[in-house]
């Protein structure tokens, strides 16, 4: 068997969908000054890692005697976890779940660059025998906090879980898996449909697919209903409580396998209490006062007064961001019509919004795809601001007298601004909109249902593969919340999944991104990098693919 040699698309640093006309073509608008772009890893099979070792991408490690152990660290999210606990069916980013839970690879990711490399994680080690079957080893002596095994059969059972479960948020980006078989008591094949096309990216932790590993003795034990509220994994921490709409809690993990830098098991902290803090004031208070130890998505006029404080730092994150867009709904009128659709993008002046709004620190962003993905061309046909070319397709659209249109918009971060700056846009060429604020609770459960004609959110940017893509971009896609159905894109998408070699890989997401532009199911405006404010007596933090951190490697200088 030879190893697998995988190769790791970068970071994006933003993406957007903006959709071009069939009847009329978006400019190609001068080229934008581009992001850095940090050169793309070496990639390699997955030997055992030293579980001594600090791994890369974390913070300056003391030496070992000056590590301390104990303590509890306090942090503040942004969200409620939705639907619940349960790590395959979640759709929001958990704090909590890298230090509950396990992954089979780990993607660790350098703070300053963005540059990712793979790691062993319940996997110790993984080999590629043919194209279409990759063989997990297992790591040996790792147990649940429940007391049962980590081993082949908990493997599969995880991964069948994940992609056949009802109510599964993983399904599609598990896709390309075909069955899972159980080779030895440590040792799994998954058989795949189709070359990996990234999927041992989205096995680990960094990355969108919820891949952490779950009890399966919890689940037969109490069902679903029970692990979805009292999670059972193999991490450092253990879960103690969750209060819904206030906090959670986690603590000491007594039989967790990992050593730390001071050759003791991990973890260092006694626990972990993360508060829920929806309000940016309120949570960049909090950091700034002492009361939460980290924090993340502070706003950019906060930035001066976090850099004075001495007791805390901001941690800028350039090779991630928090794309701000909106979701037409193409089987609900009025935007069923492709050229209000294409309107829509025309009448959005995203320098604006980006300057206005970022504070120096945003941009605007003219694709789906980002400068690193795989396929990423800056001479395509792009949507610029131009109000009178919206107002003209209005017309042709069949709305001579302009229209009413309702946005609902998710009430977190800088989603509220964005939605008063395009409803500003939008009345000035006669898409006159009614804005409705909603929160999580309220907004997920109306995307799901089809139940609005347009909608404002922010997503993550960057995929491992854009194959990662497909969640929104095709047929039955989980996030596909814009009930996109276009036969042309799901053969292209799964045209560039089945393809092996990257530069042909890159002609085919071309092509799929040139039917993206004209359909235009979404609309991406503009990006800001996300941000980490943490308290300078907090140690050992490690940089996560989303906005949040590795919080199984902290320890408290205090």
């Amino acid at each position: 068997m030879t190893k697998v040699r995988l190769v790791l698309a970068l970071a994006t640093i933003l993406a957007l969908l903006m959709a071009c006309a069939a009847p009329a073509v978006p400019t190609v608008a001068p080229k934008p000054a581009e992001p850095t772009k940090p050169a793309a890893p070496a990639p390699t099979a997955a030997p055992a890692a030293p579980a001594a070792t600090p791994r890369p991408g974390e913070s300056p490690v003391a030496t070992a005697p000056k590590i301390k152990r104990g303590g509890t660290l306090r942090v503040a999210a942004t969200e409620e976890y939705q639907p619940n606990l349960d790590p395959h069916q979640i759709t929001v980013p958990c704090w909590a779940f890298d230090v509950i839970f396990g992954n089979l690879t780990r993607m660790d990711i350098d703070v300053k660059t963005g540059k990712r490399t793979l790691q062993p994680g319940l996997a110790e080690s993984w080999e590629q025998p043919n194209p279409k079957a990759i063989v997990f080893k297992l790591r040996k002596g790792v147990v649940f906090h429940d007391n049962s095994p980590w081993n082949a059969e908990a493997a599969k059972w995880n991964l069948d879980r994940m992609r056949t479960h009802p109510k599964a948020a993983t399904k599609t980006d598990m896709a390309v898996v075909d069955s899972v078989d159980l080779v030895d008591e440590y040792t799994v094949r998954v058989n795949l449909k189709v070359a990996p096309a990234g999927l041992l990216e989205r096995l680990s932790d960094g990355l969108s697919i919820r891949a952490w590993m779950t009890s399966k003795a919890a689940v037969d034990k109490y069902g679903d209903e029970y692990t979805a509220r009292n999670p059972v994994g193999t991490g450092p921490m253990q879960f103690v409580e969750w209060k819904t709409g206030d906090q959670l809690t986690v603590k000491k993990y007594d039989k967790y396998w990992e050593k730390g830098a001071d050759g003791l098991l991990l973890p260092y902290l006694d626990g972990i209490v993360v508060r829920l803090i929806i309000d940016e004031a309120v949570r960049t208070t909090e950091v700034r006062t002492g009361n939460v130890d980290m924090a993340m998505r502070v706003h950019p006029r906060n930035f001066a007064a976090v850099r004075a404080n001495p007791k805390i730092e901001l941690i800028e994150y350039p090779w991630t961001a928090l794309v701000q867009y909106n979701i037409f709904n193409v089987k609900k009128s009025p935007f069923d019509n492709v050229k209000l659709r294409q309107a829509a993008l025309y009448a959005i002046d995203r320098e604006s919004m980006a300057k206005g709004l970022g504070m120096g620190s945003g941009q605007p962003t003219p694709y789906y795809w980002g400068p690193n993905d795989l396929g990423y061309d800056e001479t395509l046909p792009r949507y610029t601001y131009q109000p009178d070319k919206a107002k003209q397709l209005i017309k042709e659209a069949g709305y001579p007298g302009g229209l009413d249109v309702v946005n609902p918009y998710f009430t977190s971060g800088l989603i509220p601004q964005t939605a008063e700056m395009l409803k500003s846009m939008w009345d000035a060429v006669g898409i006159r909109t009614t804005l409705e604020p909603l929160e999580r609770a309220a907004f997920v459960p109306k995307l799901q249902t089809g139940n609005y004609q347009v909608a404002n959110s922010n997503r993550d940017w960057g995929a491992a593969d854009p194959d990662d893509y497909s969640f929104r971009l095709t047929t039955g896609g989980v996030f596909n919340f814009a009930q996109f159905e276009n036969a042309d894109m799901d053969k292209c998408m799964e045209e560039g999944r089945n393809t092996v070699e990257d530069a042909k890989r890159a002609e085919v997401y071309k092509r799929c991104q040139k039917i993206l532009i004209e359909q235009a199911p979404y609309g991406e405006m503009w990006h800001s990098p996300k941000n980490l404010v943490v308290g300078k007596d907090v140690k050992g933090w490690q940089p996560h693919f989303f906005d949040m951190t590795r919080l199984g490697y902290v320890w408290l200088d205090r």
